[in-house]
């Protein structure tokens, strides 16, 4: 008993140890990558097929969107010069991702909103597959895999043993995740803040049907992260509460938390975190905090939710 003891504690020093390194390198790589200049916004937004795609019908529309529209051909989805970048999910769904926009650039968001209508419509016309702005669709659990990448393949068979729902979150659900870039340290805890609250708002929040998927589809890396409910006291404190979540999150291919992984190094901690999938994250792409929770909706009534979106923090 006494050696258990004894190892028990010095897991959760190497823990510790592993979190605050951890902590340490992530806020260093924010504030790096923190942009000078005032706040910008963004937006993914989620189409659903009104039918089962296949992994052919989704060749067929990246095609489309090369040949067709000019789009340049990437790894994981089509680049455009001034329009959105468009992705997929494995369910075959489309994903618009904005540039970063300034509050009150009322012309560009339009005319990004007209891209993704006569894109869609487009699309519809030429294959005769019909993109949806709504949350889910019942009855794809089962349905193939669009994306068949290892980062798939391995999520898709993670969340056969971690929940009830899972499958169904990856091919028959779509959302609209909002950013706000992240303009210094200061910075951090109020948006994350306001993010949070915003995550249960009317609004922003998710649907019934959507969060019953979501609640279960794998308690280690979904659902509103526990620093949401805390009361911080720095960013520092958050990021750690966010590290923390995260080395306990499983390992997608390897059945562990990220803690007792083969390759606790900080690299391969950066991909792992793109797998939690909580409410409210960071993403360095901006870097931003993301909201995560409101449903996608047919366009015509995305702009008033832009316009309060923003007006959370102008």
């Amino acid at each position: 008993m006494h050696g258990n003891v004894e190892m028990d504690l010095r897991d959760r020093a190497e823990n510790s140890g592993l979190e605050t390194d951890f902590a340490k390198k992530y806020m260093d790589l924010l504030i790096a990558k923190m942009p000078k200049g005032p706040r910008t916004y963004g937006f993914e937004y989620e189409f659903l097929p009104s039918r089962q795609l296949l992994r052919d019908d989704l060749e067929r529309v990246r095609s489309l969107l090369v040949n067709g529209l000019g789009g340049i051909a990437s790894e994981e989805g089509v680049c455009f010069n001034e329009n959105p970048r468009i992705d997929f999910e494995p369910g075959g769904q489309i994903e618009y991702s904005s540039p970063p926009l300034l509050p009150h650039d009322n012309i560009r968001f339009a005319a990004i909103m007209q891209f993704i209508e006569t894109t869609n419509a487009f699309i519809f016309k030429e294959t005769g597959i019909n993109y949806m702005g709504c949350a889910y669709v019942p009855g794809r659990a089962d349905a193939p895999l669009c994306l068949t990448s290892h980062r798939y393949l391995m999520l898709h068979e993670r969340l056969a043993k971690s929940g009830t729902r899972g499958h169904e979150m990856m091919k028959a659900t779509a959302a609209i995740h909002l950013h706000a870039a992240i303009l210094g340290i200061d910075d951090i805890l109020p948006v994350f803040t306001v993010l949070c609250r915003m995550a249960r708002e009317p609004g922003f929040s998710m649907s019934a049907a959507r969060r019953e998927i979501w609640d279960n589809t794998d308690p280690t890396r979904c659902g509103i992260p526990p620093c949401c409910d805390a009361a911080l006291e720095s960013p520092d404190m958050l990021i750690r509460r966010l590290v923390r979540l995260a080395l306990n999150a499983v390992v997608l291919g390897e059945e562990v938390a990220f803690k007792e992984c083969r390759r606790p190094v900080f690299e391969f901690f950066l991909n792992h975190l793109t797998t939690a999938f909580t409410d409210v994250r960071f993403n360095l792409k901006g870097p931003t905090l993301e909201l995560r929770t409101p449903d996608s909706m047919p366009i015509e009534d995305f702009p008033s939710m832009w316009k309060n979106f923003i007006g959370h923090f102008e």
